[in-house]
């Protein structure tokens, strides 16, 4: 008998296939593997990521898969050939047309420090000769464990290279069922894998977690899957393009019965891998799933939660106690929270615990911008340092249309309480959207340079139209004609273009009522650029000394300049330390005057503050810019020149809080 029938046989392996996220394990795979070992199925995770990474390099393989994903669709790309052959694919068009023009300006982009963009070129286009062999290994390697089942999780940029592997699998092993599972199987788009792919034998769609351990259970019993809502196989055929015949798997309601993730293996292999020392690994952590605020008011850009909108959380005691569990089990590592949005009940018992505990455990969530300073200071007490909040604009007309719920200055005003609480915002600016007005983004290009003391985007772009938002499904109705799969899905699938729409999640669009966004928005563009040039050493603080607030103006646009506010003026600046209404500003204007005091025009106290740009204003509120010291420590570089601006004025620096500050 061959040796390698000797081995046992494992009932299930779970693939982590490129370009899935290098310094991080599956979150899908590490709970449905927990959820196998309870019914006494055995099973393997595999992540074939680092092995690809290991062979191109961990910078190539983070540029393919981040870098150029939405435009070029390179990870895709990469794998076509081994899945497709190369007589079915237009290589060349690919190179000429969507990898070889210079990538498009984007602000978010650093100044200098960038590859030269031909060599890169080069070095993706080579990448396509270490595939086969890449995957000759990864066959080799799957078929030691005599799998029974084989599923792949495939997430934006791994669906061909899932796919290639599959079909050799299949080939050498036809026995071998072969499972599909992740973002890229939902509704038609599993559907169309189901038609495309016949060494597919099974696709779900949605949350797997309460369908796959009995799909497994069937399975591995040779019984029929019929009757697994959200379970799609090459029995259900052309049913699967009727009207609701490709329908999600249910959700799961009840959050704290999902078990703990097992990443045992990820960590296992990255251990044995050479990219040990090349990056930071993170734990995935989960404590929701959906959207509380995507449940009223769908953000008209967003994509996520294709399967459901439905907001769900885990208890307070049950995410703390796993958070616990998995930082234990995996210590010293970043921990990413892959929630869509924190739930604000957290703030109440979750959150507070974790500042009570001092854990610096480097966490990270996605919020809504709408918190509180307390807020913002509890989080950076509970050891959530980085936040992405869905601030996308500063236009309230804009964030109106995005239905976002929130104004321009609230948005501002988070950004300074992140900057003085010591918490890092990533966030993003988007434009383009249908019937957004040319004049708003004229504004914002004059506001920006006021911000350059502040984090500016991460990524500043046109937007983008993916499937599943509400851009994409009523596309028409809300100003969008000509919606069609990027160009780079063409040279990806050799299929008709109804084919390729079906297996698509990112779209391009013209306008109903053509608009020049590119013209309009090129003020923005270059504010953003500058912003991110001068945020290094801008810096805009106040220093209250008592009857004396004294501003220290260092950004770049305005010029080293103190300013100091007295009476009212101060008065009325402290209290905007978040957006004031004229009204509340009117009412605390009488306050600090007194009731025999004649009605102070408040517009005309707090205009010189507009004028000299350390505060700014909507149509109704009043915010302060400047970023008090207290909590927030100005560096030693800005406190030099705040010494210096006192020294032009022949002033000692001011005492605070019984310490002399010094540079």
């Amino acid at each position: 008998m061959d040796s390698e029938q000797n081995l046992p046989r494992t009932d299930v392996v779970l693939i982590s296939m490129p370009f899935g996220p290098l310094p991080t394990p599956s979150i899908g795979l590490g709970l449905l593997k927990a959820s196998l070992a309870p019914r006494g199925i055995s099973s393997k995770t595999l992540y074939f990521s680092l092995r690809f990474a290991e062979e191109i390099g961990a910078s190539l393989y983070a540029l393919a898969a981040h870098s150029t994903a939405t435009e070029s669709l390179v990870g895709e790309w990469i794998f076509a050939r081994a899945l497709f052959g190369e007589a079915a694919l237009d290589a060349e068009g690919y190179v000429r047309h969507v990898l070889s023009p210079p990538p498009t300006v984007n602000a978010s982009r650093p100044p200098g420090g960038q590859p030269d963009h031909a060599s890169r070129v080069r070095e993706l286009v080579a990448a396509r000769d270490k595939v086969e062999r890449f995957l000759d290994q990864c066959l080799a390697e799957v078929l030691e464990h005599r799998p029974r089942i084989v599923g792949f999780t495939s997430v934006f940029l791994q669906h061909v290279a899932s796919l290639a592997l599959a079909k050799r699998l299949k080939a050498r092993a036809p026995d071998t069922f072969i499972l599909f599972g992740g973002a890229n199987c939902e509704g038609i788009m599993g559907a169309e894998v189901i038609r495309q792919f016949p060494f597919v034998d099974a696709v779900v769609s949605g949350e797997g977690d309460l369908v796959f351990a009995s799909l497994v259970e069937r399975t591995l019993a040779g019984d029929n899957l019929s009757g697994l809502r959200g379970v799609f196989t090459q029995q259900d055929g052309a049913r699967l393009f009727d009207p609701g015949g490709h329908p999600h798997a249910p959700s799961v309601s009840d959050m704290d019965a999902l078990p703990v993730p097992d990443y045992d293996e990820f960590f296992e292999q990255w251990a044995a891998s050479p990219l040990e020392g090349a990056c930071r690994t993170t734990i995935q952590f989960e404590t929701s799933r959906g959207c509380w605020w995507g449940q009223r008011h769908h953000c008209t850009f967003c994509g996520l939660n294709g399967a459901s909108m439905q907001y769900r959380s885990k208890s307070a005691g049950r995410a703390l106690g796993e958070l616990l569990e998995l930082t234990t089990r995996h210590p010293g590592r970043p921990v990413s929270v892959v929630d869509n949005i924190l739930d604000l009940q957290y703030f109440k018992e979750f959150v507070p615990a974790l500042a009570a505990r001092q854990l610096d455990l480097q966490l990270f969530y996605e919020v809504k911008a709408n918190l509180k300073k307390p807020q913002v200071r509890l989080l950076r007490d509970a050891g959530i340092r980085v936040i992405q909040p869905g601030i996308e604009s500063f236009s309230d007309r804009v964030l109106e249309i995005m239905k976002k719920g929130e104004r321009g200055l609230h948005n501002i005003q988070l950004l300074k309480w992140c900057k003085e609480l010591g918490v890092d915002p990533v966030w993003n600016l988007l434009w383009g959207f249908p019937g957004e007005p040319p004049d708003d983004y004229r504004r914002m290009a004059d506001l920006l340079p006021l911000l350059t003391h502040l984090a500016p985007p991460v990524s500043a772009m046109p937007l983008r139209l993916d499937r599943f938002s509400p851009n994409y499904e009523r596309a028409e109705a809300l100003g969008f004609v000509d919606v069609a799969p990027i160009p780079a899905y063409r040279y990806i699938y050799p299929f008709p273009r109804e084919t390729v729409a079906n297996l698509a999640y990112y779209f391009t669009y013209a306008y109903r009522e053509p608009q020049d966004v590119r013209g309009y928005t090129r003020g923005v563009e270059a504010a953003v650029h500058a912003w991110r040039v001068a945020c290094g050493d801008a810096d805009l603080f106040s220093i209250d000394l008592g009857t004396v607030l004294m501003i220290c103006d260092l950004r770049p646009a305005r010029g080293d300049r103190l300013t100091s506010l007295t009476g009212l003026q101060r008065t009325l600046y402290a209290a905007c330390d978040g957006a004031q209404s004229v009204n509340s500003l009117r009412a605390l204007a009488a306050d600090h005057l007194g009731p025999a005091a004649a009605a102070p025009d408040v517009e005309s106290v707090l205009e010189p503050l507009l004028e000299c740009g350390v505060m700014v204003r909507d149509r109704t509120s009043y915010l302060s810019l400047a970023v008090p010291v207290g909590e927030y420590a100005p560096s030693a570089a800005s406190l030099a020149r705040f010494h210096a601006l006192l020294g032009q004025r022949g002033r000692q620096a001011p005492e605070m809080e019984g310490q002399r500050m010094t540079a």
